[in-house]
């Protein structure tokens, strides 16, 4: 903020309006960065449990498609499933973004 404000007096701007906007204008900017960022750490936090559901042979609903690993391989590179070989999905390839865990209901019990 001193730096701001030395930056700010070079280029004549001293007022108090001016010094008011700009610390405005540097705020929003600041927001701004802190809410992408939070956004962008919830959603890495969402791949990344995604991937450990998958890895531990929890099936994953995506667009509609059953992913599990046995019909399907993680391509960490692309973040995305492939189906393998010798598999009716074979060449499939899913978006881990499109995904989702396939959750039992708690409240229906087993009978």
């Amino acid at each position: 903020m001193i730096l701001l404000f030395l930056v700010l007096r070079d280029f004549g701007l001293a007022s108090p309006k001016q010094k008011i906007l700009a610390f405005l204008i540097v705020g929003i900017i600041g927001a701004s960065i802190s809410v992408y960022t939070y956004q962008q750490n919830q959603q890495n936090q969402q791949e990344i449990a995604l991937q450990r559901a998958f890895l531990r042979g929890e099936t994953l609903l995506c667009k509609g498609i059953k992913v599990n690993n046995q019909t399907f391989n993680l391509v960490s590179g692309t973040l995305s499933f492939l189906g393998k070989k010798q598999t009716p999905m074979k060449d499939v390839l899913v978006d881990l973004d499109s995904c989702q865990t396939l959750q039992k209901d708690p409240l229906i019990q087993p009978q």
